[in-house]
C-alpha cells in the first residue's frame, strides 16, 4: 500500500479558511457611554442599537449606574432605551415594575447614532 502525503489538501483548506474569514461583516466596534434621565444616571436598564435599514445584527446591552459598553457592528442605528422602577405591589403580591423612560426613547424612538467603521465610539444620552 502506498502512503501519500498530499499537502495540496491542507493548502486548499487553509486558503478557503482565510478567504471565508476575510469575507462577511466588518468586525464589531465597542460602543460605550452614559444614559441619564433629567440629569440623573439611569440605575438599571437596557440599550439597543438597531440597524436603520432593518438588516444586520441588533446590539443590546445593560445599562448599569448610568453606563453601558458592548460590541456593535458599524453603521447607522436607531437607539432604544428602556428602564423600569418598582412602583408598589401588584395584585399577585409581587413587585409592580413600570417603565419610566418616555416612548420617544424606546417604542417610538427618535434617537439615532452612527457607529463608525473601525472605531470605538462613545455616545452619551441625556433623556428628558
Amino acid at each position: 500500500m502506498k502512503a501519500t502525503n498530499s499537502p495540496s489538501w491542507a493548502v486548499l483548506l487553509s486558503a478557503l479558511a482565510i478567504f471565508l474569514i476575510g469575507c462577511g461583516k466588518p468586525a464589531p466596534n465597542i460602543v460605550s457611554g452614559s444614559v441619564t434621565m433629567n440629569g440623573t444616571p439611569v440605575e438599571q436598564g437596557e440599550i439597543m442599537f438597531l440597524p436603520t435599514d432593518g438588516k444586520g445584527v441588533v446590539a443590546a446591552g445593560p445599562i448599569v449606574n448610568g453606563s453601558f459598553s458592548m460590541e456593535c457592528q458599524p453603521g447607522d442605528k436607531s437607539v432604544k432605551i428602556t428602564a423600569t422602577k418598582e412602583q408598589g405591589i401588584a395584585p399577585d403580591g409581587l413587585p409592580n415594575y413600570v417603565s419610566y423612560i418616555p416612548a420617544k426613547y424606546n417604542t417610538q424612538t427618535t434617537l439615532n447614532a452612527k457607529v463608525a467603521d473601525g472605531n470605538n465610539d462613545e455616545f452619551n444620552f441625556d433623556l428628558k
